[in-house]
């Protein structure tokens, strides 16, 4: 039977998309269909224009509020040739249109007047020394025009690496500096695979937490503890999961760790109102969720331990490793080294760890094209630090009777 293709992924009416602009500054939108959505300078179209078509493409927005496919211009489209730019000069004069008649075209272009692709077309005809420069001068050129005046955007989807790299990009507090390659030797390490057991304590508002769910989807148990009385994993929140796969997360603060439930007992008064009845309901369902919780804690042999704490990763070692199972992986995230020095010290001493590795991620991205293949000048300067141990099965010690006989 031949398997078939499969179909493209599609934006649905709701989904969280995140918007990457000309400027390669981005923004995450929920698509309401009765709503428009605005990119400042860079206009606003219609939600429900966007909903049917698939993630990846650059649309153009038009006047109404309509968009339509746009192919941009790239450096693939530059030929190689002979010419050089030694003979350009860097003067303002070069330029013909008077900044009162750029400003005017700018005015004409939010209102919708006259597209980015005129604007562009005068600049460059009205720049003297447009024709002297190579075809990949003239690219660039043309491109850093595109990012500044294109109605332009791209819809992608909130991925786990898309998600990861906006918010190390943009708000990179918030998830505690994890960059996406981190992420995905974080998951590695932890042998992350569907219907297994994971105990994870994540305090970068849940992008690791979601990530750990995207490779669960199908199946399993994923244990959150946390802060307070409930979770703060705000970036699930981002991610288009089904229902069956959030379902897959429970959650547990760290005051009921040691818990013991007790059986509920609550009984309604005579004179009880509607209210009261809903009330003992839904505590009811609080207390079973708890009690399920927690004893699906007190079972144990949990296949891995994944921790990115604000607190002293030993403690929280010291605290969970009982849960763990044996031959498992326990791996810690943070951002500083010396964080993690001292719980690296202890677990190379322990005898219940084996295999203890502290290790730093590094990226470095490239411009991959024919000829002109290089690193990015600007790159990232840290993606953090991984602790990564084997969890050894413990072994009961002999009794004095067995022993002695």
């Amino acid at each position: 039977m031949i398997a078939s293709q499969l179909e493209p992924t599609v934006i649905k009416s709701g989904d969280n998309v995140i918007i990457r602009m000309p400027s390669l500054n981005a923004k995450i939108v929920s698509l309401n269909p009765s709503k428009m959505v605005s990119l400042g300078k860079f206009g606003s179209f219609n939600a429900s224009e966007l909903i049917g078509k698939p993630f990846g493409h650059t649309y153009e927005i038009e006047k109404g509020g309509t968009i339509v496919p746009h192919t941009t211009a790239g450096f693939d489209n530059a030929d190689i040739t002979e010419a050089n730019n030694k003979e350009i000069v860097d003067n303002p004069k070069s330029q013909k249109l008077t900044f009162e008649e750029i400003e005017r075209l700018k005015t004409m272009s939010l209102a919708g007047d006259v597209s980015a692709k005129e604007i562009i077309a005068s600049l460059t005809e009205n720049n003297e020394a447009f024709d002297k420069k190579t075809e990949f001068s003239k690219s660039k050129y043309i491109l850093r025009k595109q990012r500044k005046f294109m109605k332009s955007f791209v819809p992608l989807e909130t991925s786990v690496f898309n998600l990861c790299s906006y918010f190390f990009e943009f708000n990179p507090g918030k998830i505690r500096g994890i960059r996406a390659d981190t992420l995905s030797q974080i998951l590695s390490l932890a042998n992350v695979y569907s219907n297994a057991r994971i105990l994870a304590v994540d305090d970068g508002q849940g992008m690791i937490i979601g990530a750990l769910l995207s490779r669960m989807a199908a199946g399993g148990q994923l244990l959150g503890i946390h802060d307070g009385d409930s979770s703060n994993y705000d970036v699930i929140r981002y991610m288009n999961l089904a229902a069956d796969s959030r379902d897959l997360l429970q959650t547990l603060p760290w005051s009921k760790l040691y818990h013991t439930v007790e059986p509920f007992t609550e009984q309604l008064a005579e004179n009880a109102t509607a209210d009261d009845k809903s009330g003992r309901e839904r505590r009811m369902r609080g207390h079973a969720k708890l009690s399920d919780t927690i004893d699906n804690l007190r079972r144990g042999e949990f296949d891995a331990l994944v921790i990115s704490t604000n607190y002293n990763p030993k403690s929280v070692i010291e605290r969970l490793v009982p849960f763990l199972g044996g031959s498992r992986m326990l791996v810690v995230y943070d951002q500083s080294k010396d964080v993690l020095l001292e719980t690296f010290t202890w677990l190379r001493q322990s005898p219940e760890f084996l295999n203890v590795q502290l290790t730093e991620s590094w990226l470095r991205e490239y411009q991959v094209l024919p000829n002109r293949t290089h690193p990015l000048m600007n790159t990232s300067g840290g993606g953090g630090f991984i602790l990564s141990a084997i969890h050894l099965a413990p072994v009961d010690k002999p009794s004095t009777s067995s022993a002695s006989s």
